[in-house]
């Protein structure tokens, strides 16, 4: 490699690092229960939702029954997580199952000037704050 294309690769990486590198610092761990907005110069990870209800119907379900634990983010209902009764109950008899949908395996992150706020079945959210630093 000649020493004008070693300099030229050496320039454009410190280039493309300036233009598109920032990094992220721990701020805090908190809980979200009200309407909070991700402070600027941050952003929000959601780690999971602390739920008011149980994930699964109780007494005697019946079909086509659901459970709905749903945040807000910037005022739109996101469906965290929702459980079902997928069966029937015969008295005695059970033919009942349930069934689960969650997007809760995985983080969602939000950028400065998104609001958070709870929805139905849900306590809290837990999230972790990171400052962004350019």
């Amino acid at each position: 490699m000649s020493f004008r294309v070693l300099i030229s690769t050496v320039l454009f990486c410190l280039g493309y690092t300036k233009l598109t590198g920032q990094s992220l610092t721990f701020s805090q761990v908190k809980l979200v229960s009200t309407v909070e907005t991700v402070p600027a110069n941050t952003v929000w990870k959601i780690n999971n939702v602390l739920p008011t209800a149980g994930l699964t119907d109780v007494g005697t379900p019946q079909w086509g029954s659901s459970r709905h634990f749903t945040v807000l983010i910037n005022g739109q209902t996101i469906f965290w997580m929702s459980t079902a009764w997928i069966g029937t109950w015969n008295g005695s008899q059970s033919g009942v199952a349930s069934d689960s949908q969650s997007i809760g395996d995985s983080p969602i992150w939000l950028p400065s000037g998104t609001s958070l706020a709870i929805g139905s079945n849900i306590h809290a959210i837990s999230i972790t704050e990171f400052n962004v630093i350019p």
